[in-house]
């Protein structure tokens, strides 16, 4: 999937993320929790240097394309639960009062947004290793990067979160 189907996965997973928490959240929790679950839907691309989350950083994408190969652990629930686990204690060892709220709030929509990120390329030609470190990819459809099938997708993807959200 591309960088645009993969954003409207990430609205969609912030968006739920908003719905599960309930009304009890202020406008700061709100965009940092969607902003957080878009940036999380582009980065498992980290690893692929034409990305689109790898042109904006492409320092970080050198070293993880270098590291790990695409649509490999970082395409993996392995990793998301190493980010969760990393960016969390992370946080609690590096920040305090309200930089850590704000962290938090972030991090409650960037780990479903990386989520979004894998369940989408599920559905793309190459699949992606759900039971990583085995290497077997898996795919549930073979809509390809680019094409009309994917734009369709995308289409439909955001008439549904249209729908279900947006009131």
């Amino acid at each position: 999937m591309n960088y645009i189907t993969h954003g409207i996965g990430g609205i969609g997973a912030g968006l739920l993320v908003l719905t599960v928490a309930g009304q009890g959240l202020n406008e700061t929790s709100q965009v940092l929790i969607t902003s957080g679950a878009v940036l999380g839907s582009l980065f498992p691309d980290i690893d692929h240097q034409q990305s689109y989350i790898a042109h904006k950083v492409p320092v970080a994408s050198f070293a993880a394309s270098t590291v790990f190969k695409h649509r490999g652990f970082l395409h993996s629930p392995a990793f998301i639960i190493l980010a969760w686990i990393l960016l969390t204690a992370g946080s609690r060892f590096m920040l305090s009062g309200e930089l850590l709220w704000m962290a938090n709030q972030f991090i409650t929509g960037f780990i479903p947004g990386m989520l979004s990120h894998i369940i989408l390329d599920t559905l793309n030609k190459q699949g992606i290793p759900w039971l990583w470190p085995y290497k077997k990819r898996f795919r549930l459809l073979s809509i390809r990067t680019d094409s009309i099938m994917e734009t369709t997708f995308a289409i439909v993807l955001t008439a549904l979160i249209g729908y279900r959200f947006i009131q």
